[in-house]
């Protein structure tokens, strides 16, 4: 057993990313969820963020803030023009503090494997969520500049030969395998652990298909070690295990590509060869939802044109977006904030059930079997109160009250982990879920 320091508390957060509420029926028939279950507090209705994705989704979970108050919109940067733009990486995108922050100033030891935005965070133990995405990056370099090196380099000297890039279930096979060794070599006292599994399989096969009920099992034996070495390394009075989904997904048939119709309109310039030249509005997607947002030189404009003369902009944008077929809405600026959404973004648009978005500009649209690149068939971006798409919570052990409350939000969850372990966060739009704690 290693040695304890001075706070003896501990606490670890297992995200399975995109498992949903819809999932609990088959994971409350398989061993290791079955009898964490049994011992826990738990929500089986929680609303995701808007836009439901994974980075505006995992900061609102250690923040306790909508997306529109922790800056982390979604899970890419806005850079037009790049093929490959690159994500939300690193802490410097959250505004506000979070969980792991609030924990280390009380002097928990703090870990994390491939939790996102974590990129240059500060945290002990951590293997940031990134990867190379520039022809002139490798791996390694990108991951020992954002997190910790020699930590790094100890995992993968044991555990690289288990990833073969992101392929699953290869890469959560090394994230379960540094996660216990992590936690038997070093015990941190807040440990933040994200799995893919689920996520990868529905974007590849799609939301119910076989695959999904044998990656849910891989991640029940993976949640039975992760226990056992808990169990191994302290006192288990002391210690709360979370685990908890971010959003789920939907099945999907078909790709939407608004900036076709910017540029058919004249609001995107290109060149002959398809690059953006500049621009008046631009798409940014979520997948399911999608920002449209104003270049620099138009909102600079903006700001010293006359009432009718934005007017007639916005008219022009409008037209243009009525033009998109199978949206189920457009939201304004306003309504977007009002969802928690950017609130820098002109406005959003929403696909109907089956339909997604992606930044290409070439077709105003394609069957995602017919795609060349890169395909799914099931993803997330939607409005987190569509029928079906809940996620769930759920945590025991130590400072927890067990039985069921109703319902609950993804940012109620930072409030709600920080007054178990003794911290507060500051500005949250959550509330601490009382009926949960002792």
């Amino acid at each position: 057993m290693v040695k304890r320091r001075k706070i003896d508390q501990r606490m670890v957060v297992i995200s399975l990313d995109a498992v949903g509420a819809r999932d609990l029926a088959y994971l409350k028939t398989l061993p290791n969820f079955q009898k964490l279950r049994a011992q826990s507090g738990y929500c089986d209705h929680v609303e995701s963020v808007y836009p439901s994705i994974t980075y505006p989704a995992h900061t609102s979970i250690v923040t306790g803030k909508k997306p529109l108050h922790h800056g982390v919109v979604n899970n890419l940067q806005l850079q037009p023009g790049r093929k490959s733009p690159d994500w939300m990486w690193q802490k410097h995108f959250i505004h506000g503090k979070t969980l792991y922050e609030a924990a280390a100033e009380k002097g928990y030891v703090t870990a994390s494997i491939l939790w996102p935005v974590t990129g240059k965070s500060g945290i002990r133990y951590c293997v940031p969520e990134i990867f190379a995405n520039h022809w002139w990056q490798n791996q390694v370099t990108v991951s020992a500049t954002n997190g910790p090196v020699l930590y790094q380099i100890e995992l993968l000297k044991k555990f690289g030969h288990l990833i073969d890039g992101i392929k699953q279930p290869q890469l959560d096979n090394f994230v379960y395998a540094a996660a216990d060794y992590t936690i038997r070599k070093y015990d941190p006292q807040l440990f933040l652990i994200h799995l893919t599994d689920v996520d990868t399989n529905r974007h590849l096969y799609g939301l119910d298909a076989p695959q999904i009920k044998e990656a849910l099992e891989r991640h029940d034996e993976r949640l039975g070690g992760i226990c056992q070495a808990l169990a191994e390394t302290g006192d288990m009075e002391k210690t709360t295990i979370v685990v908890l989904g971010d959003h789920c997904q939907i099945d999907t048939h078909t790709v939407l590509y608004p900036n076709y119709y910017l540029k058919k309109a004249g609001l995107i310039r290109a060149t002959a060869d398809g690059k953006i030249k500049d621009y008046d509005f631009i798409a940014q997607h979520c997948d399911g939802s999608c920002y449209i947002y104003a270049g620099k030189k138009l909102k600079k404009q903006m700001t010293i044109m006359s009432t009718e003369e934005k007017e007639a902009v916005m008219k022009q944008l409008r037209g243009c977006l009525q033009k998109i077929p199978h949206l189920h809405e457009i939201f304004s600026r306003k309504h977007a904030a009002a969802l928690g959404a950017d609130g820098d973004c002109i406005c959003m648009l929403e696909a109907e059930p089956g339909y997604y978005f992606q930044n290409g500009m070439e077709k105003p649209q394609e069957e995602v079997d017919q795609m060349q690149g890169e395909r799914m068939l099931a993803t997330h971006g939607y409005l987190p109160t569509l029928p079906e798409y809940e996620t769930f919570f759920m945590m025991s052990g130590y400072g927890v009250k067990q039985g069921e409350i109703p319902k609950m939000y993804l940012w109620d969850e930072g409030p709600t982990l920080a007054s178990v372990l003794g911290v507060s966060l500051p500005d949250t739009d959550g509330k601490i879920i009382e009926q949960l704690l002792k």
